[in-house]
């Protein structure tokens, strides 16, 4: 893989951290290699998962046909490359059975790693899959195909925020759960995002105000989302209980001495997994008909869990983080919010630009969070006195 490298000022290894940190999320830059095929080992934060934790992601080993592999093992230099080769590697993966889904990404990381690296680096002239013919290649959906994300419904998303209420005090980690969940659903961030928040970037001027949290996104982009009073204090009933780490931060876990908002028992930044994790607790805790104890026995008699059994049902196997930002923007648009407000909020990649609101507190307070979070708890939480 170093041979399409060779030559420069800089190793391999150097140049690839450097393409890698352009991202601030330890996952992106773990996606970006997988596709890439550079080495985890030489991801910036990766640490290694524990053989014995059953969470996490499996990522599936090298091939030798990722794009770094295949220039190697071709001979070529990426200043080299036409779109030619890149379309004779993509044939090369469908041949050895990738789908096309898996081929469609693998070509969006190599065009972004010669769009916002090598391009500037001045290690290549022109960025070869610009000139793909996707259509040709199978890899664009066909006008009008919706989204293969299953979009929550209004119900289905007051449900959850009820479930997570009625068993926040229930749980050791419920006020946490609750407050994520709350975040989740309330503001349509990344679940990346939503786990990647530390406790310097949540502010609060009054207990009746709003909540301003910044989330970092994709490309290196901040962004500051507002969270509605009933968000807000979910959130703060969890920190009122929330126990520092007592061992220093861990490289790769909450990051270089950052303290994450979001923290395991063990007082380890709280990876998608655990989000994952509660959503499906959340519908199995309502839909299960298992003996329980007898606190459960009687909140599964109320009108609110057979309410909240009827709507989330149909979601307990197959829910999924990623719906909530589907169900955040759909349900916006559909209660009058700007298309363009709930593209601000949600830090969507086809604006033109971002410097224009990242610290905006105007658009923070035009959120579409304040039109969704009062209908969202209507009727079942009391306004905090």
């Amino acid at each position: 893989m170093t041979l399409a490298l060779v030559g420069e000022d800089k190793t391999a290894r150097e140049r690839l951290r450097e393409f890698l940190r352009i991202y601030t999320s330890v996952n992106t830059r773990l996606a970006y290699a997988t596709d890439l095929g550079i080495p985890l080992d030489w991801v910036p934060g990766y640490v290694a998962p524990d053989p014995s934790r059953r969470r996490g992601r499996k990522r599936a080993r090298p091939t030798g046909l990722e794009w770094l592999n295949w220039c190697s093992s071709n001979g070529m230099r990426f200043a080299e490359v036409r779109v030619e080769h890149v379309e004779r590697w993509l044939d090369e993966l469908a041949e050895a059975g990738y789908s096309d889904a898996t081929r469609g990404r693998m070509l969006s990381a190599v065009s972004a790693f010669y769009a916002k690296y090598l391009l500037r680096e001045g290690l290549a002239t022109q960025n070869p899959v610009s000139l793909v013919d996707r259509r040709a290649q199978h890899l664009n959906k066909p006008s009008g195909t919706p989204s293969t994300t299953k979009r929550w419904s209004f119900q289905a998303c007051r449900a959850l925020l009820m479930a997570a209420y009625l068993l926040k005090d229930h749980r050791r980690d419920g006020l946490r759960d609750r407050a994520m969940v709350e975040i989740l659903i309330g503001t349509g961030i990344r679940a990346d995002e939503l786990t990647g928040v530390n406790l310097d970037d949540y502010r609060r001027a009054a207990a009746h105000d709003i909540g301003i949290l910044r989330v970092h996104g994709k490309g290196g982009k901040d962004r500051e989302v507002a969270l509605a009073p009933p968000v807000a204090d979910a959130l703060e009933d969890y920190l009122r209980v929330r126990v520092e780490p007592a061992v220093p931060a861990l490289l790769g876990q909450v990051g270089n001495g950052t303290r994450p908002i979001f923290i395991t028992s063990a007082g380890k930044r709280v990876h998608n997994s655990h989000l994952q994790a509660v959503l499906t607790r959340l519908c199995k805790a309502f839909t299960e008909t298992s003996s329980r104890q007898q606190w459960m026995r009687d909140l599964l008699a109320t009108p609110d869990a057979e309410f909240i059994a009827t709507h989330l049902g149909p979601l307990r196997d197959a829910i999924h983080p990623h719906s909530a930002r589907h169900s955040y923007a759909t349900h916006a648009v559909e209660r009058g919010v700007p298309p363009r407000q709930v593209q601000r909020d949600l830090g969507h990649s086809v604006l033109a630009t971002t410097e224009g609101y990242l610290h905006d507190e105007d658009n923070v307070r035009n959120s579409a969070a304040h039109e969704l979070a009062p209908a969202l708890h209507r009727g079942w939480l009391a306004t905090s006195s």
